[in-house]
């Protein structure tokens, strides 16, 4: 068994026996839940959720995940079976950003992906936005999942503690100086390597490992000064780990892990007139590593690689909201990063985005929006002498939604053209953090995306149904030509194996949902066809992509039994069906050559 296919058996193993354990209970809990917007008429382009849809979407280990919805939604295809992995509308993994307040988290999960990195205790709100992104929204061409987090009380004390098979947690927020100074904090800890250590004679597939070692957790913490009724000013800090390890027969000792770190500070300030001012800084790192310490025909070999992430980032948007629905916003943000990829050594970026949106609104009647980006991006030599590169891009998006019927029955459409500068290397389709990232340079040219989607909607007060095309280019891919490289010594020499080239995706999503007093329901139905075409394979012509799900379709129904004013009882199913599985291999053929008669 190699050592990707040892990996997963050990944490499989975790996950198939959390789904024997009892569901998450919380023992204590005075901040009310963790939301997920739920707008009856969201943005064009943005997919907003409810709590309870999370709720009732509980991961094999007992927490309930956002992104576990998100995948439910329609254009989204998963990765492997039970991951976290997001393939949206034809893009790679990679072409998708997670933020909390406007900060990246480059290191989204948990063990495998099935639970977020972190805390659902943090989180005020959550958006997933797929098309007609803001101005402020870049260097990403698939999806943006946009979290945000809440105040801690500025009046009292409240917190709790949650247990589930997997992670053990608990939160606090309270006023330090009553209406001025408040803190939130959370902090989990997993006892995964505990569990795995106590489980493991229960399965024959961890025959031959032992010294099983995990640690995982996350803490976060944020301060909010508020200076006076339209001036505030907030510290956060964020923090978590994945470390495992073990022993596989006599020979072979396997470690691998990732960890994010981060910090940053925002202001916001409101003026006498509509204009408002919202800035930050940050600086973010993350990290990740494979090892192995191996003994071969009597020699001790040891293996250790190491990749990161290192980025600081100021940002500044001005926002006027003025009569008659007319708003506008205008900013400027900056990004300096550096990246060690394997056995390379850094590489630095500067990434500086000026960036400019004006909508329009009438209640009931239309919503119209156009936002416009222009980046310069430049990559230093590294250890690549003659690959630096400088490139301008601009980019625009725009949305419009028309009411046929107000508040009822109309259109609506995005269209994006999109640059994303930093490139996933992925590995095993599952979600996890050890997929390497590097940034752009001349051999490497930053990915871009085109994108349009128009369809129609029908807002009522049960009864809720969009149904759209999109069609969508994708230019620069990343195509690793062998992943399981990310798992050998010959990880520093990435760059030969990397591939780009072209893709194409079409598409119909449908989206039902349904809210009656005690019974609430969702149908959500994509038709799809994603393609990839690169010079270098298949002889150049266009294979379906890996993820290529013709048909997904997923139904949930809930209907609650009981219902007070802090206990509902209830029960629900989900079902899922994804076609489609590709695999594409080089094929060749073994010629023999006739053998001589021998001569008497």
């Amino acid at each position: 068994m190699n050592t990707p296919a040892r990996i997963v058996t050990v944490l499989v193993a975790l996950a198939l026996t959390g789904t024997a354990l009892p569901a998450q209970e919380t023992l204590r809990d005075t901040i009310r839940a963790s939301r997920i917007t739920a707008d009856l008429q969201p943005r064009t382009g943005t997919r907003a959720v409810k709590s309870s849809d999370v709720r009732a979407l509980i991961t094999p280990l007992g927490d309930g995940s956002a992104i576990k919805y998100i995948q439910t939604l329609p254009g989204v295809a998963t990765g492997a079976e039970g991951s976290s992995a997001l393939y949206v509308r034809g893009g790679n993994l990679g072409s998708n950003v997670i933020t909390i307040d406007g900060v990246p988290l480059y290191g989204s999960g948990h063990i495998l992906g099935f639970s977020t990195s972190y805390s659902p205790d943090i989180v005020s709100d959550t958006r997933f936005m797929v098309g007609g992104f803001s101005s402020e929204e870049g260097n990403l061409t698939s999806s943006h999942i946009k979290v945000s987090t809440r105040d801690g009380n500025f009046d009292k004390l409240s917190g709790g503690v949650s247990a589930s098979p997997f992670i053990l947690g608990g939160h606090i927020s309270t006023p330090i100086v009553k209406d001025k100074l408040s803190f939130l904090g959370a902090v989990r800890f997993s006892p995964v390597g505990w569990e795995l250590q106590a489980v493991k004679g229960m399965t024959r597939a961890m025959d031959g490992i032992s010294d099983i070692t995990a640690m995982v957790g996350d803490a976060y913490g944020k301060f909010k000064w508020q200076i006076s009724p339209r001036q505030s000013l907030s510290l956060s800090g964020f923090y978590s780990l994945d470390s495992y390890g073990y022993t596989y027969g006599s020979t072979s000792r396997d470690r691998m892990g990732w960890s994010n770190v981060v910090a940053s500070l925002a202001h916001e300030v409101s003026f006498d007139s509509p204009w408002r001012l919202e800035s930050g800084l940050s600086a973010n790192r993350f990290m990740n590593y494979q090892g192995m310490d191996k003994t071969l025909a009597g020699q001790d070999n040891a293996l250790n690689l190491q990749s990161g992430l290192k980025e600081l980032s100021a940002r500044s948007t001005a926002i006027w909201e003025g009569g008659s629905g007319w708003t506008v916003q205008t900013g400027l943000k900056g990004r300096l990063a550096s990246f060690t990829t394997g056995g390379s050594s850094p590489s630095n970026t500067l990434l500086v985005t000026a960036h400019a949106q004006v909508g329009k609104a009438k209640e009931g009647r239309y919503e119209l929006m156009v936002a416009g980006r222009v980046n310069l991006f430049t990559s230093g030599k590294g250890t690549y002498p003659g690959n630096a590169l400088k490139s301008f891009d601009p980019e625009v998006s725009l949305s419009g939604k028309v009411y046929l019927v107000k508040d009822l029955l109309g259109l609506e459409a995005t269209y994006d053209r999109t640059v994303q500068y930093y490139h996933t290397l992925e590995g095993i389709p599952l979600g996890w953090s050890l997929d390497l990232l590097v940034p752009s340079d001349s051999r490497l040219a930053p990915e871009t995306a085109s994108q349009v989607y128009a369809g129609l909607f029908f807002t009522g007060k049960k009864h809720r149904l969009t149904v759209g095309a999109y069609l969508k280019k994708m230019d620069h891919l990343i195509f690793f030509k062998d992943a399981t490289q990310l798992f050998s010594t010959a990880v520093a020499g990435w760059r030969d194996e990397i591939k780009t080239g072209t893709g194409n995706s079409k598409g119909i999503e449908l989206l039902y949902e349904l809210d009656l007093d005690r019974l609430e329901g969702k149908v959500a139905y994509t038709l799809s066809k994603t393609d990839r075409t690169f010079p270098e394979i298949n002889e150049g012509k266009s294979f379906p992509a890996k993820f290529d799900r013709r048909h997904i379709v997923n139904v949930r129904l809930e209907y609650t039994v009981f219902s007070a004013k802090k206990k509902d009882l209830g029960v629900n199913t989900f079902f899922t069906y994804q076609s489609g599985h590709w695999a594409t291999v080089p094929a060749g053929q073994v010629m023999a050559m006739a053998q001589e008669p021998a001569m008497e």
